[in-house]
C-alpha cells in the first residue's frame, strides 16, 4: 500500500519536529534540575541524614570499647585493693575506694599505698589506733606524725609521696624510695613493699 504524498509528507515533519525537539527538551530538563538553586537543595536532600537516625547515634561514643576496657581497669584495681584488705582482715577495708581514688588523683601506683602500709604496720592493725598513721609517715626524733581520721592520715600520705618521692623521680622502684622514706633498712623496706605489690596484682 503506497500512502498518498501530502499524508507521508506530514507523517515525516511530525517525526522530524519531534527528533528535533527531543534533545531541546531534554537539557532544559537538565539545566533546571542542575541549575544552581536547585542544585544545592537536591544534593542537600540526597545527602542529609533523616532526622531521628541522627538523633539515634548522636549520643554514642566516638570509641566505646576503649572506654569499657578503661571502666573495667578502673574497677578492677579498686577490687584488688579491696580484696587485698579483706584477706588480711584490715581497719582500712572500709576505706579501700578511698586509698584507690586518692592514689589516682595524685598519679599513684594504686597499690603502693596498701603494699607501704603493709610493711610497716601490717595494714594498721600494728600501729596506734588513735594515731591513723599506718605508713610511718612523718617518724622522726621528736615524734611521729598524728591525723584525726584515715581519710585524714590518705589524703595526707598520698599527697606527700607525690611531692616529696614521685616528683623528684624516687617512685620509679621502691628500692629507688627506700633510700629516702627508710634509709636505715637493710633492704628488707624494698623487698616488703615490691612482694606486696605483687601479691596486689596478681589477685594473691
Amino acid at each position: 500500500m503506497v500512502l498518498p504524498r501530502n499524508l507521508l509528507a506530514r507523517k515525516l515533519t511530525t517525526l522530524l519536529i519531534f527528533l528535533s525537539g527531543c534533545p531541546i527538551f531534554l537539557f532544559a530538563c537538565f539545566y533546571l534540575l542542575f541549575s544552581d538553586s536547585n542544585r544545592s537543595r537536591v544534593l542537600g536532600l540526597m545527602t542529609s541524614p533523616l532526622p531521628y537516625a541522627g538523633q539515634l547515634y548522636a549520643a554514642l561514643p566516638n570509641d566505646p570499647g576503649t572506654v569499657i576496657t578503661e571502666i573495667k581497669a578502673e574497677d578492677g584495681r579498686c577490687l584488688a585493693i579491696e580484696n587485698y584488705l579483706k584477706k588480711y582482715n584490715s581497719p582500712l577495708l572500709p576505706y579501700a575506694n578511698i586509698l584507690c581514688e586518692t592514689s589516682k588523683k595524685y598519679g599513684l601506683d594504686y597499690r603502693l599505698l596498701v603494699a607501704i602500709a603493709q610493711q610497716e604496720s601490717n595494714l594498721c592493725k600494728t600501729s596506734h589506733p588513735e594515731w591513723f598513721n599506718c605508713w610511718g609517715w612523718g617518724i622522726h626524733s621528736k615524734g611521729t606524725k598524728t591525723y584525726s581520721s584515715f581519710e585524714e592520715a590518705i589524703e595526707s600520705v598520698a599527697r606527700g609521696i607525690k611531692e616529696n618521692y614521685c616528683d623528684k623521680g624516687y617512685c620509679e622502684d621502691p628500692c629507688v624510695m627506700m633510700r629516702k622514706y627508710t634509709p636505715k633498712s637493710n633492704g628488707s623496706w624494698c623487698f616488703g613493699v615490691k612482694k606486696f605489690m605483687n601479691e596486689i596484682a596478681s589477685g594473691f
